[in-house]
């Protein structure tokens, strides 16, 4: 069933496990290419000593990037964390896979800014602020002269 996150996976020499610390903040930790079980989804994770987490929801995201910050790939797996014997368990629930072009990646990527965005203002009663869109576009112009 996780066939297709397992060969996605494989591709990344690591990945970072990001659950739920004993307040409730995101605890991140990155994992050597982790034995991923393609029939259920899961792999072990190792935690570091010190470095505490609770069961419950966690992603592993996976990206790839040239020295230029271009050519970009990225995935995710959305699960859950759980404790097995004195083992820490990723459990998949979810598989993102990455997109087929740039195009469709950058328009995911503003229109999840967009959301998320506008959930943070709704859940605490703000309005979305002004913009100076000219101060930015003055930054844009100085920035295209400078490189010539």
């Amino acid at each position: 069933m996780w066939d297709d996150a397992a060969k996605w996976l494989a591709k990344f020499p690591e990945v970072v496990l990001t659950a739920l610390g004993p307040e409730g903040y995101p605890v991140s930790v990155r994992q050597t290419a982790p034995p991923y079980d393609s029939l259920t989804g899961q792999f072990p994770v190792v935690w570091p000593p010190g470095l505490e987490v609770v069961e419950g929801p966690a992603i592993v995201l996976c990206h790839y990037h040239d020295e230029k910050v271009w050519n970009m790939t990225t995935m995710q797996i959305k699960g859950r964390l759980e404790r097995r014997g004195g083992l820490w368990i990723f459990i998949s629930a979810e598989f993102r896979p990455p997109p087929m072009s740039r195009l469709a990646a950058l328009w995911n990527l503003a229109k999840t800014s967009r959301r998320n965005g506008s959930r943070y203002l709704d859940k605490r009663g703000l309005t979305r602020p002004d913009i100076n869109w000219d101060a930015i576009e003055e930054l844009h112009r100085r920035a295209r002269h400078d490189q010539k």
